[in-house]
C-alpha cells in the first residue's frame, strides 16, 4: 500500500513539471534542396514571408540560426507588404540568448497570435548587437495551408523594427501550435497534499497495528 502511494505521489509531482506537448504546423527547413548560409548584422535580418490559406494559431515562432554572441533578440510579425500590407508591427517578443555558434532552431516566448487566412504576413527575428547566421533556400514551399513565398522580407532596426526590401529566398522558419493542457499547478499541489495526507494515514495505521 505505502509503495503504491508513493508511486502515484511520484507521478503527481512529475506531471507537475512536464513539458506541454506541442505540435509543429510549419516547417520551412523541411523543404529540401541547397541551403544557403548568410551571417549578417543582428540589426538587419531577412525574414520569411508566409502566406494562409487557413486560420492558423500559434503558441511559437522558431527561426533556423546560430546566436554569434549573447544578445537579446526580438521575434517579430508584421503585416506583409508582399500582398498590399500596411508592413505593421503585429507582435513582438523579447528573448536574451547565450552565445550559440551551432545553428538550430531558436524559440520565443509562449505566444497567442493567430494568422488569418488569406493575408499575408513578414515572420523573422532582429537581434540586439552583434551578429546571426541563418540559413534559406530558393523557392516556395508549402505545408498544412502555410505558403512560405520566396519573397524574403528584410527587417531593420532593433529598437524601432521595420520590414520590406523585399527579395527573393525563403528563409527558415517553424510555427508550433497551442500545448496539450496540464494540470494547474493549485490542482497537481492538492492532489499531491492528499496522497500525503493518505501516507500518513496508512503508516500510522501500520504502526497501530506493530504496537498490539
Amino acid at each position: 500500500m505505502m509503495k503504491k502511494l508513493l508511486l502515484a505521489l511520484g507521478a503527481i509531482l512529475a506531471m507537475s513539471t512536464a513539458n506541454a506537448k506541442a505540435d509543429v504546423i510549419f516547417n520551412s527547413s523541411l523543404a529540401g534542396g541547397f541551403a544557403y548560409t548568410e551571417t549578417r548584422p543582428s540589426s538587419f535580418n531577412y525574414a520569411a514571408v508566409l502566406q494562409f490559406s487557413q486560420n492558423v494559431t500559434v503558441s511559437e515562432l522558431g527561426v533556423y540560426t546560430s546566436v554569434d554572441n549573447a544578445q537579446n533578440i526580438k521575434f517579430l510579425i508584421f503585416s506583409s507588404g508582399v500582398s498590399g500590407g500596411a508592413e505593421s508591427l503585429l507582435l513582438s517578443d523579447t528573448k536574451s540568448f547565450a552565445q550559440n555558434s551551432a545553428q538550430t532552431f531558436i524559440y520565443s516566448d509562449p505566444i497567442d497570435f493567430t494568422f488569418l487566412a488569406g493575408r499575408t504576413y513578414d515572420v523573422g527575428i532582429l537581434g540586439a548587437s552583434g551578429s546571426i547566421t541563418g540559413k534559406y533556400v530558393p523557392g516556395n514551399y508549402t505545408q498544412d495551408g502555410v505558403t512560405e513565398i520566396s519573397r524574403n522580407a528584410n527587417f531593420n532596426n532593433y529598437n524601432a523594427p521595420t520590414t520590406g526590401d523585399y527579395a527573393g529566398v525563403s528563409p527558415f522558419v517553424e510555427l508550433v501550435s497551442g500545448p496539450t493542457s496540464v494540470p494547474e499547478p493549485a490542482s497537481v499541489t492538492v492532489l499531491a497534499a492528499g496522497l500525503i495526507g493518505l501516507l500518513a494515514f496508512a503508516r500510522r495505521a501500520r504502526y497501530a497495528q506493530q504496537g498490539r
